[in-house]
């Protein structure tokens, strides 16, 4: 991870239970909140277990975006439902509720049950 600060928000949600009430000042992100903070920008994703960066993805406002992995690179389509964040790109599907304390943002991937750590990064 690339601060401290990430890190200790990593620790915080590793051991954690996804179905579990989220820490106090925490608060899930709705579809029109989603849109607003991802349309147009480029955030890494970070595992909290494994304290690594999982993939960039950069969503732009026409409901397209792409995911880069290591050296794979995905087309996507994406859209934000009442309250949570759908990407269907070439070879990957992922459906996150995205939290806030402000600054900070965590995403629940539901289909994996896992929590990560994202940063937005400048647009590539």
């Amino acid at each position: 991870m690339p601060d401290n600060h990430m890190q200790t928000i990593a620790y915080l949600f590793a051991k954690r239970d996804v179905d579990a009430p989220m820490p106090r000042g925490w608060r899930q992100l709705n579809g029109a909140e989603i849109n607003y903070r991802f349309a147009n920008e480029t955030y890494a994703v970070y595992s909290v277990d494994e304290d690594e960066e999982l993939l960039v993805m950069h969503l732009s406002d026409n409901g397209t975006g792409r995911l880069e992995a290591d050296d794979d690179r995905e087309k996507c389509i994406w859209n934000s439902m009442v309250d949570q964040l759908n990407l269907e790109c070439d070879d990957t599907d992922m459906e996150w509720r995205i939290y806030t304390n402000g600054p900070d943002l965590i995403a629940i991937d539901l289909d994996e049950d896992e929590f990560a750590v994202l940063r937005k990064r400048p647009g590539r």
